[in-house]
C-alpha cells in the first residue's frame, strides 16, 4: 500500500468534491479484493444490470458479429443550464479524514463501500484537475507566443492518447480546447451511485472477485469475465481489473473519452462556462446511454437521494499528507 501524496488545493474547480486521507490499493493481485463487509444480496440480479457502454479493442473487433452498438440520440440541451451565475456556488470546503465522515445513516456494507471508493474517486479527480491546470497554462502560453515548448508538446501528445483524441492535422490551439472538454472532473455522488448500482454496493461476484465496479464490457478474453446470464450469441465480457483503483481509473477515462458520453461532456462544459453547477441532475440525464434499462436515470437519482450521496460533493480536493 502507498499513501496519497500531498496535493495543492486547486482553485476554480467545477465541483468541490471530497478530500480524504487514505491508502490507495497497490496494483497487485495480492491486494485485489475489496475490503467490504458483505450482506446477502441477489447477485444474479446485479449481473443482469450491466450497462455499457464502452467497447474495448473496437478497432480489432470490427468483424465480430452481434457486436454491441450504443444507440445515440441527439436532443436539445436543457435550458436550465444556460443561466449565468456571477459567483462560485457556496460549497463548504473541508479537509477531513475519511474516518471522520458521519456515515451512520448507511448500513455497514454501504459504509465500507463508501469508505473504500471515496478516496480513490477524490484522488482521480485531483489528477484530472492537475492535468486541466497544465492544459490551461499551455493555452495561455500558446496565446501569448503562438508556439509551444517541447515539454508541452510531449504532454499534449501523451494526454491526447490517454483521452483518445487524434492529433494529426490539428492545430494545437484546437487540440487544447478539445482536451479541456474531456479533461474535467466527475462529481463523487454520480461515481458512487453508478458503482453502487452496477456492483450491488460491492456485493456482486464481479466486484468481489474481479474488482469490476462499473460493468464495463470488453471482447478481450485476457482481461474479461463471461457474464453468467449472457444470452446465446452474445460475445461481450465484463472487464476485470487487478485492483479497485484501476476500475475507478477506467470508469473516469470511459466517461471522459467515449463517444457515447459526448452529450454528458457538452453539458458539463456549458455548466463550467456559465458557472452554474447547481443541478447535477442535468449531468445524470446525459447518462442514459450507460445502460439499456429505460429507468436507469431514475435509479441513479434515487440511489443518490436515498443514500444522501450529495453530501460527498461538498468537500475540497486537497488531501492531507498523514
Amino acid at each position: 500500500m502507498y499513501k496519497f501524496l500531498a496535493l495543492t488545493t486547486i482553485t476554480g474547480c467545477l465541483f468541490l468534491i471530497t478530500s480524504i486521507t487514505s491508502i490507495v490499493y497497490e496494483n497487485n493481485h495480492k491486494d485485489k479484493e475489496i475490503n467490504f463487509e458483505y450482506e446477502t444480496y441477489d447477485s444474479s440480479t446485479v449481473n443482469r444490470l450491466y450497462s455499457q457502454k464502452k467497447i474495448f479493442d473496437e478497432k480489432n473487433n470490427i468483424k465480430l458479429k452481434n457486436k454491441f452498438i450504443v444507440s445515440l440520440k441527439k436532443k436539445p440541451l436543457n435550458p436550465n443550464i444556460i443561466e449565468f451565475r456571477n459567483k462560485t456556488p457556496n460549497f463548504n470546503t473541508l479537509n477531513i479524514n475519511i474516518n471522520e465522515i458521519d456515515l451512520d445513516f448507511l448500513s455497514k456494507s454501504k459504509k465500507n463501500f463508501v469508505k473504500t471508493l471515496l478516496p480513490l474517486i477524490s484522488y482521480e479527480n485531483q489528477n484530472i484537475l492537475l492535468e486541466r491546470s497544465k492544459l490551461k497554462n499551455i493555452k495561455i502560453f500558446l496565446d501569448d507566443n503562438n508556439t509551444l515548448q517541447k515539454t508541452d508538446l510531449d504532454f499534449l501528445n501523451k494526454i491526447s492518447k490517454k483521452y483518445k483524441i487524434k492529433t494529426s492535422d490539428k492545430h494545437k490551439y484546437d487540440l487544447v480546447n478539445e482536451l479541456l472538454d474531456r479533461v474535467d472532473v466527475i462529481p463523487n455522488s454520480i461515481v458512487l451511485a453508478q458503482a453502487a448500482n452496477e456492483s450491488g454496493w460491492g456485493t456482486s461476484r464481479f466486484a468481489k472477485e474481479f474488482n469490476a465496479l462499473f460493468g464495463e464490457y470488453t471482447y478481450d478474453y485476457s482481461d474479461g469475465v463471461v457474464p453468467l446470464l449472457r444470452k446465446e450469441g452474445e460475445k461481450h465480457l465484463v472487464k476485470s481489473f487487478e485492483s479497485v483503483n484501476k476500475s475507478v481509473q477506467s470508469y473516469f477515462n470511459n466517461l471522459n473519452s467515449h463517444y457515447a458520453y459526448k452529450d454528458f461532456r457538452e453539458v458539463r462544459k456549458i455548466m463550467r462556462e456559465k458557472n452554474n453547477f447547481s443541478n447535477l441532475n442535468l449531468l445524470i440525464e446525459e447518462l442514459d446511454s450507460y445502460a439499456a434499462d429505460i429507468n436507469y436515470i431514475k435509479i441513479i437519482n434515487s440511489i443518490i437521494d436515498i443514500n444522501k450521496l450529495h453530501q460527498f460533493d461538498a468537500f475540497s480536493y486537497s488531501i492531507n499528507n498523514s
